[in-house]
């Protein structure tokens, strides 16, 4: 593993970009697509209120069942369920639809504009720079920049039904929700000091993985050398 070790060291053409420039780029890729966001958004806080709203409806539907355990209460509980949890995967599965076409394209723009600047160098950078670190760029690197921006979009929808929950809970029982509320920055804080760490051990793994990519390249390209020694 010594030779992987040894290639985890920054290569030439990388950038550091502050969180706000990071962001601005991030943004003017998705720009193209305002209409698919809009829509993607709208789904979003529909599929978030249906999920917030499921647990309410399960919680009133048990109060009615043991008010008045009749056949006609249970069977108008487990139809509201039903319909609930529906209409909630029904806006879950379009959200997720069109947001993976909208990503899918972005995906594929960043790896089109990828692959241009990469053939525009001369070849001077192609024997400074093994070809697998470059292909792991071209698409490994923004495999995971889409699997970040669904896992962004999940933790949106988390976040609007926490925050429609927590208003319920407001009309239950006040003084326990602040107190549920006065932990958040605890949790906040300790998300944040743990993406430091995140990002990092996230780049070196990055790094050993095109130090693979790139020695495998070189192996299998230079086996008929090989085999013909």
């Amino acid at each position: 593993m010594a030779f992987i070790l040894d290639g985890l060291e920054s290569e030439s053409y990388d950038r550091v970009y502050s969180d706000g420039a990071l962001i601005r780029r991030i943004v003017s890729f998705f720009a193209p697509h305002r209409r698919s966001i809009l829509i993607v958004a709208v789904v979003l806080t529909l599929s978030s209120m249906a999920e917030a709203v499921a647990p309410i409806v399960v919680a009133r539907a048990i109060d009615a069942i043991a008010g008045r355990p009749t056949l006609r209460y249970i069977v108008g509980a487990a139809l509201a369920v039903f319909l609930v949890g529906a209409f909630a995967w029904v806006l879950n599965y379009a959200r997720q639809k069109i947001t993976a076409r909208v990503v899918g394209d972005v995906v594929l723009t960043l790896r089109t504009d990828v692959f241009r600047h990469a053939v525009m160098h001369d070849m001077t950078f192609f024997d400074e720079h093994p070809l697998g670190r470059i292909v792991s760029r071209v698409t490994s690197d923004t495999q995971d920049f889409s699997n970040t921006v669904a896992l962004v979009i999940d933790l949106l929808s988390q976040l609007l039904m926490v925050v429609i929950l927590t208003a319920y809970l407001f009309t239950i029982n006040g003084p326990l929700t602040v107190i549920l509320l006065a932990m958040a920055p605890g949790a906040v804080i300790i998300a944040l000091a743990f993406r430091r760490l995140a990002r990092k051990v996230t780049l070196n793994a990055k790094r050993a993985t095109a130090a693979i990519n790139g020695h495998m390249q070189e192996s299998i390209s230079g086996i008929s050398v090989a085999k013909t020694f």
